[in-house]
Protein backbone atom coordinates (compact mmCIF):
# COMPACT_ATOMS: atom_id res chain seq x y z
CA UNK A 1 0.00 0.00 0.00
CA UNK A 2 2.90 2.65 0.82
CA UNK A 3 4.36 1.75 -3.12
CA UNK A 4 0.86 2.43 -4.14
CA UNK A 5 0.60 5.54 -1.96
CA UNK A 6 3.91 6.56 -3.18
CA UNK A 7 3.35 5.97 -6.94
CA UNK A 8 0.36 8.06 -6.79
CA UNK A 9 1.80 11.09 -5.31
CA UNK A 10 4.72 11.53 -7.60
CA UNK A 11 2.02 10.71 -10.59
CA UNK A 12 0.22 13.89 -9.24
CA UNK A 13 3.25 16.09 -8.69
CA UNK A 14 4.91 15.13 -12.10
CA UNK A 15 1.53 15.76 -13.65
CA UNK A 16 1.48 19.00 -12.31
CA UNK A 17 5.11 19.63 -12.49
CA UNK A 18 4.85 19.20 -16.67
CA UNK A 19 1.53 20.83 -16.72
CA UNK A 20 3.19 24.03 -15.10
CA UNK A 21 6.31 23.74 -17.61
CA UNK A 22 4.44 23.53 -20.23
CA UNK A 23 2.38 26.71 -19.26
CA UNK A 24 6.08 28.32 -18.33
CA UNK A 25 7.54 27.69 -21.87
CA UNK A 26 4.17 29.12 -23.98
CA UNK A 27 4.20 32.21 -21.78
CA UNK A 28 7.85 33.06 -22.36
CA UNK A 29 7.58 32.28 -26.23
CA UNK A 30 3.77 33.78 -26.88
CA UNK A 31 1.07 35.98 -25.48
CA UNK A 32 -1.89 36.08 -26.51
CA UNK A 33 -4.38 39.32 -26.45
CA UNK A 34 -8.26 39.80 -26.72
CA UNK A 35 -10.14 42.77 -28.95
CA UNK A 36 -13.34 44.26 -27.53
CA UNK A 37 -15.29 41.90 -29.96
CA UNK A 38 -13.49 39.25 -27.87
CA UNK A 39 -11.23 37.43 -31.14
CA UNK A 40 -7.93 35.82 -29.72
CA UNK A 41 -4.44 37.31 -31.48
CA UNK A 42 -1.38 35.16 -30.98
CA UNK A 43 1.83 37.37 -30.88
CA UNK A 44 5.57 36.07 -30.62
CA UNK A 45 7.45 36.94 -27.07
CA UNK A 46 11.18 37.24 -26.07
CA UNK A 47 11.90 34.84 -23.91
CA UNK A 48 15.14 36.63 -22.78
CA UNK A 49 12.81 39.42 -21.41
CA UNK A 50 11.11 37.19 -19.64
CA UNK A 51 14.34 35.34 -17.90
CA UNK A 52 15.35 38.64 -17.25
CA UNK A 53 12.78 39.86 -15.15
CA UNK A 54 12.77 36.78 -13.23
CA UNK A 55 16.03 37.26 -11.96
CA UNK A 56 15.53 40.91 -11.37
CA UNK A 57 12.67 39.49 -8.95
CA UNK A 58 14.99 37.51 -7.77
CA UNK A 59 17.64 39.99 -7.37
CA UNK A 60 14.90 42.53 -5.85
CA UNK A 61 13.05 40.21 -3.66
CA UNK A 62 16.48 39.28 -2.22
CA UNK A 63 17.28 42.70 -1.01
CA UNK A 64 13.82 43.45 0.36
CA UNK A 65 14.25 40.53 2.67
CA UNK A 66 17.61 41.66 4.41
CA UNK A 67 16.49 45.30 4.53
CA UNK A 68 13.20 45.64 5.33
CA UNK A 69 12.46 43.17 8.45
CA UNK A 70 8.89 45.00 9.36
CA UNK A 71 6.17 42.84 8.28
CA UNK A 72 2.72 44.22 6.24
CA UNK A 73 -0.11 44.08 9.11
CA UNK A 74 -2.19 41.53 7.59
CA UNK A 75 -5.83 43.38 8.79
CA UNK A 76 -4.58 46.83 7.38
CA UNK A 77 -3.39 45.27 4.36
CA UNK A 78 -7.03 43.47 3.82
CA UNK A 79 -9.08 47.09 4.85
CA UNK A 80 -6.95 49.23 2.47
CA UNK A 81 -7.62 46.87 -0.62
CA UNK A 82 -10.91 46.79 0.60
CA UNK A 83 -11.15 50.35 0.51
CA UNK A 84 -9.22 50.26 -2.62
CA UNK A 85 -11.86 47.93 -4.62
CA UNK A 86 -14.99 49.73 -3.30
CA UNK A 87 -13.25 52.75 -4.30
CA UNK A 88 -13.21 51.29 -7.82
CA UNK A 89 -17.06 50.14 -8.44
CA UNK A 90 -18.20 53.55 -7.33
CA UNK A 91 -15.49 55.09 -10.13
CA UNK A 92 -16.94 52.72 -12.49
CA UNK A 93 -20.61 51.77 -11.73
CA UNK A 94 -20.69 49.42 -14.94
CA UNK A 95 -23.75 47.52 -15.84
CA UNK A 96 -23.39 43.81 -16.37
CA UNK A 97 -23.36 42.45 -19.99
CA UNK A 98 -22.90 39.55 -21.69
CA UNK A 99 -24.49 36.87 -19.38
CA UNK A 100 -24.69 38.83 -16.36
CA UNK A 101 -26.44 41.46 -18.29
CA UNK A 102 -28.99 38.61 -19.51
CA UNK A 103 -29.70 37.55 -15.39
CA UNK A 104 -29.98 41.11 -14.64
CA UNK A 105 -33.09 40.56 -17.41
CA UNK A 106 -34.20 36.92 -16.01
CA UNK A 107 -34.50 38.39 -12.26
CA UNK A 108 -36.46 41.16 -13.39
CA UNK A 109 -38.95 38.36 -14.86
CA UNK A 110 -38.80 36.38 -11.58
CA UNK A 111 -39.42 38.98 -9.64
CA UNK A 112 -42.34 40.02 -11.58
CA UNK A 113 -43.52 36.25 -11.58
CA UNK A 114 -42.93 35.94 -15.40
CA UNK A 115 -40.95 32.77 -16.22
CA UNK A 116 -40.46 32.89 -19.86
CA UNK A 117 -37.10 32.13 -19.25
CA UNK A 118 -37.74 28.34 -18.45
CA UNK A 119 -39.64 27.79 -21.23
CA UNK A 120 -38.12 26.02 -23.84
CA UNK A 121 -35.77 28.17 -25.97
CA UNK A 122 -35.23 30.23 -23.06
CA UNK A 123 -31.98 30.87 -21.10
CA UNK A 124 -32.51 28.83 -18.18
CA UNK A 125 -34.00 26.06 -20.24
CA UNK A 126 -31.37 25.42 -21.97
CA UNK A 127 -28.50 26.55 -19.73
CA UNK A 128 -30.58 25.39 -16.15
CA UNK A 129 -27.01 25.34 -14.75
CA UNK A 130 -27.58 29.42 -14.21
CA UNK A 131 -30.95 29.00 -12.31
CA UNK A 132 -29.21 29.27 -8.76
CA UNK A 133 -27.45 32.40 -9.80
CA UNK A 134 -30.81 33.76 -11.32
CA UNK A 135 -32.69 32.91 -8.21
CA UNK A 136 -29.75 34.74 -6.08
CA UNK A 137 -29.83 37.63 -8.50
CA UNK A 138 -33.79 38.04 -8.31
CA UNK A 139 -33.92 38.01 -4.66
CA UNK A 140 -31.84 40.62 -4.30
CA UNK A 141 -33.79 42.76 -7.85
CA UNK A 142 -36.69 42.01 -5.12
CA UNK A 143 -34.72 43.96 -2.38
CA UNK A 144 -32.43 46.84 -4.14
CA UNK A 145 -34.64 46.99 -7.47
CA UNK A 146 -32.06 47.26 -10.64
CA UNK A 147 -29.10 48.62 -8.44
CA UNK A 148 -28.54 45.38 -7.39
CA UNK A 149 -25.82 44.90 -9.81
CA UNK A 150 -23.78 47.54 -7.86
CA UNK A 151 -24.82 45.90 -3.84
CA UNK A 152 -23.01 42.98 -5.69
CA UNK A 153 -20.11 44.60 -6.88
CA UNK A 154 -19.69 45.63 -3.43
CA UNK A 155 -20.34 42.77 -2.45
CA UNK A 156 -17.63 41.19 -4.24
CA UNK A 157 -15.14 43.63 -2.51
CA UNK A 158 -15.63 41.67 0.33
CA UNK A 159 -15.13 38.27 -1.13
CA UNK A 160 -11.71 39.37 -3.46
CA UNK A 161 -10.09 39.98 0.04
CA UNK A 162 -11.74 37.10 1.38
CA UNK A 163 -10.44 34.91 -1.36
CA UNK A 164 -6.92 36.73 -0.42
CA UNK A 165 -7.33 35.79 3.43
CA UNK A 166 -8.33 32.03 2.54
CA UNK A 167 -5.00 31.27 0.38
CA UNK A 168 -3.13 33.42 3.07
CA UNK A 169 -4.02 30.68 5.57
CA UNK A 170 -3.46 27.68 2.90
CA UNK A 171 0.02 29.95 2.09
CA UNK A 172 0.72 29.29 5.72
CA UNK A 173 0.50 25.59 5.58
CA UNK A 174 3.12 25.39 3.68
CA UNK A 175 5.57 27.28 5.68
CA UNK A 176 7.33 28.81 2.84
CA UNK A 177 10.44 31.24 3.31
CA UNK A 178 8.21 34.10 2.84
CA UNK A 179 6.07 35.52 6.22
CA UNK A 180 2.74 36.56 5.29
CA UNK A 181 3.64 39.94 4.54
CA UNK A 182 5.43 38.76 1.73
CA UNK A 183 2.46 36.61 0.22
CA UNK A 184 0.62 39.83 0.62
CA UNK A 185 2.41 42.10 -1.31
CA UNK A 186 3.00 39.17 -4.22
CA UNK A 187 -0.75 38.53 -4.51
CA UNK A 188 -1.80 41.89 -4.62
CA UNK A 189 0.44 41.82 -8.23
CA UNK A 190 -2.26 39.56 -9.49
CA UNK A 191 -4.20 42.98 -10.48
CA UNK A 192 -6.33 40.85 -12.89
CA UNK A 193 -8.24 39.22 -10.16
CA UNK A 194 -8.93 42.37 -8.47
CA UNK A 195 -10.83 43.96 -11.66
CA UNK A 196 -13.19 41.21 -11.56
CA UNK A 197 -14.84 43.12 -8.44
CA UNK A 198 -17.35 44.58 -11.67
CA UNK A 199 -18.46 41.02 -13.06
CA UNK A 200 -21.51 40.20 -11.63
CA UNK A 201 -21.84 36.74 -12.42
CA UNK A 202 -20.72 33.44 -9.75
CA UNK A 203 -16.81 33.88 -10.52
CA UNK A 204 -15.77 35.49 -7.11
CA UNK A 205 -18.38 34.43 -4.71
CA UNK A 206 -17.82 31.04 -5.87
CA UNK A 207 -14.07 31.44 -5.80
CA UNK A 208 -14.95 32.40 -1.91
CA UNK A 209 -16.96 29.37 -0.87
CA UNK A 210 -14.67 26.46 -2.51
CA UNK A 211 -11.62 27.95 -1.06
CA UNK A 212 -13.30 28.28 2.35
CA UNK A 213 -14.28 24.80 1.57
CA UNK A 214 -10.94 23.99 1.13
CA UNK A 215 -9.29 25.62 4.24
CA UNK A 216 -12.30 23.90 6.10
CA UNK A 217 -11.12 20.18 4.45
CA UNK A 218 -7.73 20.67 5.41
CA UNK A 219 -9.09 21.10 9.03
CA UNK A 220 -10.93 17.87 8.98
CA UNK A 221 -7.97 16.46 7.70
CA UNK A 222 -5.68 17.36 10.32
CA UNK A 223 -8.39 16.99 13.19
CA UNK A 224 -11.06 14.23 11.92
CA UNK A 225 -13.74 15.92 13.33
CA UNK A 226 -17.10 15.77 11.06
CA UNK A 227 -17.90 19.06 11.96
CA UNK A 228 -15.22 20.62 9.52
CA UNK A 229 -15.99 18.37 6.80
CA UNK A 230 -20.02 18.98 7.19
CA UNK A 231 -19.00 22.25 6.81
CA UNK A 232 -16.34 21.83 3.47
CA UNK A 233 -19.53 20.09 1.85
CA UNK A 234 -21.96 22.82 2.67
CA UNK A 235 -19.56 25.37 1.32
CA UNK A 236 -18.59 23.31 -1.65
CA UNK A 237 -22.07 22.52 -3.13
CA UNK A 238 -23.29 26.64 -2.44
CA UNK A 239 -19.92 27.38 -4.46
CA UNK A 240 -21.06 24.57 -7.28
CA UNK A 241 -24.74 26.22 -7.38
CA UNK A 242 -23.19 29.64 -7.67
CA UNK A 243 -20.86 28.45 -10.78
CA UNK A 244 -20.76 24.85 -11.76
CA UNK A 245 -17.29 24.85 -12.75
CA UNK A 246 -16.82 24.95 -9.01
CA UNK A 247 -17.78 21.07 -9.01
CA UNK A 248 -13.94 20.33 -10.13
CA UNK A 249 -13.37 21.21 -6.90
CA UNK A 250 -15.91 18.58 -5.17
CA UNK A 251 -13.62 16.13 -7.33
CA UNK A 252 -10.34 17.04 -5.87
CA UNK A 253 -11.57 17.31 -2.77
CA UNK A 254 -12.77 13.40 -3.14
CA UNK A 255 -9.46 12.32 -4.81
CA UNK A 256 -7.62 14.02 -1.90
CA UNK A 257 -9.73 12.20 0.81
CA UNK A 258 -8.92 8.74 -1.21
CA UNK A 259 -5.25 9.29 -1.47
CA UNK A 260 -5.23 10.41 2.20
CA UNK A 261 -7.54 6.90 2.99
CA UNK A 262 -4.93 5.06 0.73
CA UNK A 263 -2.32 6.32 3.59
CA UNK A 264 -4.40 6.05 6.81
CA UNK A 265 -7.38 3.59 5.87
CA UNK A 266 -9.61 6.06 7.56
CA UNK A 267 -13.32 4.95 7.15
CA UNK A 268 -14.72 8.34 7.94
CA UNK A 269 -13.02 9.57 4.99
CA UNK A 270 -15.10 7.09 2.76
CA UNK A 271 -18.29 8.11 4.57
CA UNK A 272 -17.30 12.08 4.06
CA UNK A 273 -16.72 11.31 -0.03
CA UNK A 274 -20.29 9.25 -0.34
CA UNK A 275 -21.91 12.25 1.61
CA UNK A 276 -20.34 15.04 -0.82
CA UNK A 277 -21.50 12.85 -3.33
CA UNK A 278 -25.10 12.62 -2.42
CA UNK A 279 -25.29 16.65 -1.25
CA UNK A 280 -23.89 17.73 -5.24
CA UNK A 281 -26.35 15.21 -6.44
CA UNK A 282 -29.33 15.92 -4.01
CA UNK A 283 -28.32 20.14 -4.35
CA UNK A 284 -29.40 19.57 -8.20
CA UNK A 285 -32.33 17.90 -7.90
CA UNK A 286 -33.54 19.73 -5.48
CA UNK A 287 -33.09 22.86 -7.42
CA UNK A 288 -34.77 21.00 -10.13
CA UNK A 289 -37.35 20.10 -7.84
CA UNK A 290 -38.45 23.14 -6.59
CA UNK A 291 -38.31 24.85 -10.34
CA UNK A 292 -40.62 22.82 -11.43
CA UNK A 293 -42.86 23.38 -8.35
CA UNK A 294 -42.47 27.00 -8.55
CA UNK A 295 -42.67 27.47 -12.66
CA UNK A 296 -45.23 24.58 -13.84
CA UNK A 297 -42.53 23.96 -16.26
CA UNK A 298 -40.75 20.72 -16.60
CA UNK A 299 -37.18 20.84 -17.58
CA UNK A 300 -35.45 18.11 -19.60
CA UNK A 301 -32.28 18.82 -18.34
CA UNK A 302 -31.31 21.62 -20.55
CA UNK A 303 -28.16 21.66 -23.82
CA UNK A 304 -25.77 18.32 -23.56
CA UNK A 305 -22.71 18.24 -22.10
CA UNK A 306 -21.24 16.77 -24.91
CA UNK A 307 -22.30 19.61 -27.41
CA UNK A 308 -19.93 21.92 -25.08
CA UNK A 309 -17.06 19.51 -25.62
CA UNK A 310 -17.59 19.18 -29.45
CA UNK A 311 -17.92 22.80 -29.50
CA UNK A 312 -14.50 22.79 -27.78
CA UNK A 313 -13.08 20.76 -30.29
CA UNK A 314 -14.00 23.21 -33.77
CA UNK A 315 -12.40 26.11 -35.46
CA UNK A 316 -14.10 29.21 -34.10
CA UNK A 317 -14.29 32.87 -35.27
CA UNK A 318 -13.21 34.09 -31.67
CA UNK A 319 -10.12 31.31 -31.16
CA UNK A 320 -10.14 27.47 -31.92
CA UNK A 321 -12.55 26.18 -29.61
CA UNK A 322 -13.93 29.32 -27.85
CA UNK A 323 -18.08 30.00 -27.63
CA UNK A 324 -19.56 29.80 -31.16
CA UNK A 325 -23.26 29.29 -30.58
CA UNK A 326 -23.16 25.84 -31.30
CA UNK A 327 -24.53 24.16 -28.83
CA UNK A 328 -26.94 26.46 -28.85
CA UNK A 329 -28.24 25.96 -32.46
CA UNK A 330 -27.87 22.12 -32.46
CA UNK A 331 -30.34 22.17 -29.32
CA UNK A 332 -32.91 24.47 -31.31
CA UNK A 333 -32.46 22.64 -34.58
CA UNK A 334 -33.45 19.22 -32.71
CA UNK A 335 -36.10 21.12 -31.50
CA UNK A 336 -34.74 20.88 -27.23
CA UNK A 337 -34.31 16.75 -27.88
CA UNK A 338 -31.95 16.15 -25.47
CA UNK A 339 -31.24 12.85 -26.86
CA UNK A 340 -31.21 13.92 -30.86
CA UNK A 341 -29.00 16.57 -29.95
CA UNK A 342 -26.38 14.70 -27.72
CA UNK A 343 -26.21 11.93 -30.34
CA UNK A 344 -25.58 14.85 -32.77
CA UNK A 345 -22.94 16.02 -30.84
CA UNK A 346 -21.38 13.00 -30.32
CA UNK A 347 -21.06 12.69 -34.43
CA UNK A 348 -19.82 16.13 -35.07
CA UNK A 349 -17.52 15.61 -32.07
CA UNK A 350 -16.21 11.93 -33.31
CA UNK A 351 -15.84 13.83 -37.36
CA UNK A 352 -13.37 16.48 -35.52
CA UNK A 353 -11.50 13.64 -33.49
CA UNK A 354 -11.15 11.70 -36.47
CA UNK A 355 -9.93 14.75 -38.66
CA UNK A 356 -7.27 15.39 -35.98
CA UNK A 357 -6.03 11.85 -35.88
CA UNK A 358 -5.56 12.01 -39.95
CA UNK A 359 -3.61 15.31 -39.85
CA UNK A 360 -2.23 14.79 -36.63
CA UNK A 361 -0.28 18.18 -37.13
CA UNK A 362 -2.94 19.97 -37.97
CA UNK A 363 -4.77 18.18 -34.11
CA UNK A 364 -1.19 19.21 -32.25
CA UNK A 365 -1.81 22.86 -33.98
CA UNK A 366 -5.23 23.06 -32.58
CA UNK A 367 -4.46 21.98 -29.23
CA UNK A 368 -1.56 24.29 -29.05
CA UNK A 369 -3.89 27.62 -30.12
CA UNK A 370 -6.68 26.31 -28.45
CA UNK A 371 -4.62 25.85 -24.76
CA UNK A 372 -2.52 29.02 -25.59
CA UNK A 373 -5.86 31.42 -25.76
CA UNK A 374 -6.71 29.92 -22.15
CA UNK A 375 -3.47 29.84 -20.43
CA UNK A 376 -1.40 32.23 -22.36
CA UNK A 377 -3.31 35.30 -21.82
CA UNK A 378 -2.26 37.26 -19.20
CA UNK A 379 -5.44 39.32 -18.40
CA UNK A 380 -7.69 36.78 -18.26
CA UNK A 381 -10.18 38.91 -20.21
CA UNK A 382 -10.31 41.54 -17.38
CA UNK A 383 -10.05 43.75 -19.37
CA UNK A 384 -12.81 42.48 -22.10
CA UNK A 385 -15.35 42.07 -18.97
CA UNK A 386 -15.42 45.42 -18.45
CA UNK A 387 -15.56 46.77 -22.39
CA UNK A 388 -18.88 47.74 -23.74
CA UNK A 389 -20.86 48.34 -20.84
CA UNK A 390 -23.18 51.25 -20.09
CA UNK A 391 -22.22 53.00 -16.63
CA UNK A 392 -23.82 55.61 -14.41
CA UNK A 393 -21.05 57.82 -14.41
CA UNK A 394 -18.61 59.11 -16.65
CA UNK A 395 -15.39 57.00 -16.36
CA UNK A 396 -11.94 58.98 -15.32
CA UNK A 397 -9.62 59.49 -18.42
CA UNK A 398 -6.87 56.57 -17.04
CA UNK A 399 -9.54 54.04 -16.29
CA UNK A 400 -10.92 55.00 -19.71
CA UNK A 401 -7.78 54.43 -21.09
CA UNK A 402 -7.32 51.22 -19.40
CA UNK A 403 -10.51 49.67 -20.15
CA UNK A 404 -10.31 50.89 -24.12
CA UNK A 405 -7.80 48.14 -24.87
CA UNK A 406 -6.17 50.35 -27.06
CA UNK A 407 -4.27 53.12 -25.10
CA UNK A 408 -0.90 53.28 -23.46
CA UNK A 409 -2.05 52.37 -20.13
CA UNK A 410 -4.04 49.44 -21.60
CA UNK A 411 -0.99 48.48 -23.06
CA UNK A 412 1.59 48.57 -19.91
CA UNK A 413 -1.32 47.08 -18.03
CA UNK A 414 -1.19 44.14 -20.55
CA UNK A 415 3.13 44.16 -20.43
CA UNK A 416 2.47 43.83 -16.55
CA UNK A 417 0.40 41.06 -16.61
CA UNK A 418 2.49 38.73 -19.10
CA UNK A 419 5.55 39.20 -16.75
CA UNK A 420 3.66 38.18 -13.86
CA UNK A 421 2.16 35.17 -15.77
CA UNK A 422 5.35 34.39 -16.24
CA UNK A 423 6.54 34.67 -12.52
CA UNK A 424 2.92 32.84 -11.38
CA UNK A 425 3.89 29.49 -13.45
CA UNK A 426 7.87 29.55 -13.44
CA UNK A 427 7.92 29.79 -9.00
CA UNK A 428 5.11 27.11 -8.65
CA UNK A 429 7.33 24.85 -10.69
CA UNK A 430 10.06 25.73 -8.19
CA UNK A 431 7.15 24.64 -5.46
CA UNK A 432 7.04 20.97 -7.16
CA UNK A 433 10.82 21.08 -6.99
CA UNK A 434 10.75 21.88 -3.67
CA UNK A 435 8.18 20.18 -1.76
CA UNK A 436 8.62 16.96 -3.73
CA UNK A 437 9.60 14.65 -1.20
CA UNK A 438 7.87 16.39 1.95
CA UNK A 439 4.61 17.03 0.66
CA UNK A 440 1.52 16.49 2.72
CA UNK A 441 -1.65 15.25 1.38
CA UNK A 442 -3.57 17.95 2.39
CA UNK A 443 -0.49 20.44 0.40
CA UNK A 444 -1.15 18.27 -2.80
CA UNK A 445 -5.20 19.68 -2.23
CA UNK A 446 -4.37 22.52 -4.66
CA UNK A 447 -1.97 20.81 -7.45
CA UNK A 448 -4.76 18.61 -7.82
CA UNK A 449 -7.38 21.58 -8.10
CA UNK A 450 -5.34 23.18 -10.80
CA UNK A 451 -4.86 19.59 -12.56
CA UNK A 452 -8.32 18.70 -12.67
CA UNK A 453 -9.24 22.79 -14.24
CA UNK A 454 -6.35 22.06 -16.60
CA UNK A 455 -7.71 18.56 -18.07
CA UNK A 456 -11.18 19.76 -18.16
CA UNK A 457 -10.56 22.87 -20.42
CA UNK A 458 -8.28 20.67 -23.03
CA UNK A 459 -12.22 19.02 -23.40
CA UNK A 460 -14.23 21.65 -22.74
CA UNK A 461 -15.43 25.35 -24.26
CA UNK A 462 -13.05 27.19 -23.89
CA UNK A 463 -12.38 30.92 -22.57
CA UNK A 464 -9.83 32.91 -21.30
CA UNK A 465 -11.79 33.98 -18.25
CA UNK A 466 -12.64 30.38 -17.39
CA UNK A 467 -9.00 29.62 -15.90
CA UNK A 468 -8.67 32.93 -13.77
CA UNK A 469 -10.00 30.84 -10.78
CA UNK A 470 -7.03 28.05 -11.05
CA UNK A 471 -4.28 29.91 -11.74
CA UNK A 472 -5.31 32.22 -8.53
CA UNK A 473 -5.26 28.89 -6.71
CA UNK A 474 -1.50 28.69 -7.88
CA UNK A 475 -0.52 32.01 -5.37
CA UNK A 476 0.02 30.23 -2.15
CA UNK A 477 2.52 27.17 -4.27
CA UNK A 478 3.90 30.29 -6.59
CA UNK A 479 5.13 32.46 -3.34
CA UNK A 480 6.54 29.62 -1.40
CA UNK A 481 8.55 28.54 -4.92
CA UNK A 482 9.51 32.48 -5.47
CA UNK A 483 10.97 32.24 -1.30
CA UNK A 484 12.50 29.02 -2.44
CA UNK A 485 14.69 30.95 -4.89
CA UNK A 486 15.33 33.95 -2.55
CA UNK A 487 16.72 31.50 0.07
CA UNK A 488 19.19 29.78 -2.92
CA UNK A 489 19.74 33.27 -4.14
CA UNK A 490 20.74 33.86 -0.40
CA UNK A 491 23.02 31.03 -0.49
CA UNK A 492 25.07 31.79 -3.35
CA UNK A 493 25.56 35.36 -2.69
CA UNK A 494 26.64 34.69 1.21
CA UNK A 495 28.85 31.58 -0.39
CA UNK A 496 30.23 33.91 -3.22
CA UNK A 497 31.21 36.98 -0.54
CA UNK A 498 32.91 34.36 1.83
Amino acid sequence: MNHAVKLIKNIVLGLFGAILLFLFVISVIGTCTINSDEIVSYQNDNPFWHIAVLGMACLIGTVLMKRFRRQIRPKYFYLALGVLLFTLVCFTQLWPKGDSGILLEIAEHIGSGNYQDFLPGGYLYNQPHQIPLAYLCSILYLVFGRNYVFVYQAANCFFTVGVLYLLQKLYRRFKGELPVGGFLAVSFLFVPFLFYVTFVYGTTPGLFLALAACVQLTKYMDSGKLFHAAFCIVLLVAAKMLKSNYLIFAVAFAAILFYDFLRKANLRHAAVIVVLAASVAVSGIGVKVFTQHQTNIISNGGIPYILFVAMGFQEGTLAPGWWSGYHTMVFENMRYDVKKAAECGKENLLERLQVMKEDPAYGADFMYRKLSSEWSEPTYESIWIQQNRASNIRLARPLENLFSGGGRLSGAYVMFCNFFQTFLYFFSLLFVIGKWKKITASEMLLPVIFIGGFLFHIFWEAKGQYTLPYCVCLMPMCVWGYGYALKAVSRISFASSK
